[in-house]
């Protein structure tokens, strides 16, 4: 499952580099993340926690977003990474033109907006998890925390 994940990741980011798509930023309403995360999932390598906030807290169609609090085995936060979100749908097969900008608010939180939620169904969030450029150790991980858009 993975390996079309990588593919998917891989056509995204040649789709971006061409420069289709992807090039307006829609305007965003004030982001909240309020109260326990909906949902925490570990990482594919199993070594990293994701907790995941959406705003609004249930996500609808239209421009959402995510924060995400990224921890070790220990529980401590896990600055400094670089990451890349790229929502995906698995049930048709298709992800979004909208590419989110991905920023680190906290140490170990991330915010990945707009997730552009086109349409309702379930949603993937494929992330790929690595070590920013501070040099600060080896991370190459995964995850694919998952929404239900009404």
């Amino acid at each position: 499952m993975l390996g079309r994940h990588a593919l998917w990741l891989a056509l995204v980011a040649a789709f971006a580099a061409a420069g289709c798509g992807g090039a307006t930023t829609p305007d965003m309403p004030a982001l909240v993340f309020d109260g326990p995360p909906a949902l925490t999932v570990p990482s594919a390598s199993g070594a990293l926690s994701i907790a995941v906030w959406w705003s609004p807290v249930q996500p609808t169609v239209g421009y959402d977003a995510a924060q995400l609090a990224i921890t070790d085995a220990t529980g401590a936060p896990v600055t400094g990474l670089a990451l890349t979100v790229v929502p995906f749908m698995p049930a048709h097969g298709h992800g979004a033109s909208v590419y989110p900008t991905i920023s680190e608010t906290t140490p170990g939180t991330y915010v990945a907006t707009p997730l552009d939620f086109f349409m309702a169904g379930n949603w993937e969030l494929v992330t790929t998890i690595a070590s920013g450029s501070d040099g600060g150790g080896t991370i190459d991980d995964s995850a694919q925390p998952t929404v239900d858009v009404p």
